[in-house]
């Protein structure tokens, strides 16, 4: 796991890390450090498992910004959880970044891949799946999505931090 402080918190997961979890004390520590900068990045490689763990830190980083409100968590590491699923689901991505920014007025929460379309099925793929982004839309004030010249896809979505 590598960790560099600035404003920029960014933890760096490795498939050890990911297989280590939740008997890992120390990526908890360095997200609970972390958690007064403005914003989150945690890399971490593109496994099922990897995403609860994202999940987990991301959340503790929504809590030392002093988010009170419980909806915005909520909506936000449902927002993180669904992207990152996608990013694994339906890419052959080899790693997966997840990025939460805040500023006064909303979260901007962005998930990276490496664009690859997935070759594989996958175990997602049966039914009572592939909802994920109409539930980001509706709970979201905007969802969008760039792609790099190298193909690389980021989607993106801005949850409030208050009512509109």
């Amino acid at each position: 796991m590598e960790t560099t402080t600035r404003a920029c918190a960014r933890i760096v997961l490795s498939a050890t890390d990911i297989a280590r979890w939740p008997d890992a004390p120390d990526l908890r520590t360095t997200a609970a450090a972390k958690c007064r900068s403005r914003s989150l990045t945690v890399c971490f490689p593109a496994m099922d498992r990897a995403v609860p763990v994202c999940r987990h830190l991301s959340g503790i980083w929504l809590e030392g910004q002093g988010l009170a409100d419980r909806d915005v968590r909520y909506t936000a590491l449902l927002v993180t959880t669904e992207l990152a699923t996608n990013a694994i689901v339906h890419t052959d991505s080899t790693v997966i970044i997840a990025c939460l920014r805040r500023n006064r007025t909303h979260l901007r929460i962005q998930v990276r891949d490496q664009g690859r379309t997935a070759t594989e099925k996958h175990w997602h793929k049966v039914s009572g799946f592939g909802r994920g982004l109409g539930i980001v839309a509706g709970c979201t004030r905007e969802l969008g999505t760039h792609v790099d010249d190298d193909g690389a896809r980021t989607i993106w979505a801005t949850v409030a931090l208050a009512a509109d």
